[in-house]
């Protein structure tokens, strides 16, 4: 991964990537600070609705994980967030090798955030801008010992 701008960001991309659905996507992190991360995922036929083609639901998994990730690393490892609401827009068809999703806050409330991500379908070294995505993310402390 490379280097993010604390090490509680590192932590924090570090947990996520290892829970079970993004171990099966295979998210590669390309920037993570707190408030933005970059992901990356490898096109594979198990996400094409026609060759060479991302299908929907990939492209809007992209876009809440990205999103939903650049909430987490602004409120802090000591935060759960759980996204709330979401909307799409697709723009384009997304070809290509691969998406990349750029998530970032746009405002961060005490237990209430907005997050956006532009997602990015990659086709031999260009990108073309395919999905927007928008959402609303609520932060919790996480509870620790014992039973909820």
């Amino acid at each position: 991964m490379p280097s993010t701008g604390s090490s509680d960001v590192a932590a924090q991309i570090a947990a996520l990537l290892e829970k079970p659905y993004a171990r099966f996507f295979g998210f590669e992190v390309l920037r993570a600070e707190p408030g933005a991360i970059t992901l990356a995922l490898a096109h594979r036929v198990e996400f094409q609705h026609a060759p060479g083609f991302f299908q929907g639901t990939v492209t809007t998994a992209m876009g809440e994980i990205a999103g939903s990730w650049s909430a987490a690393t602004a409120a802090g490892s000591e935060h759960d967030t759980v996204v709330l609401e979401q909307s799409i827009r697709f723009v384009a068809a997304a070809r290509g090798d691969r998406l990349i999703g750029v998530g970032r806050m746009i405002r961060k409330g005490k237990s209430i955030s907005f997050a956006a991500t532009d997602i990015f379908a990659e086709h031999h070294g260009e990108r073309t801008l395919c999905a927007q995505l928008s959402l609303t993310a609520r932060h919790s402390f996480l509870r620790t010992g014992g039973a909820a």
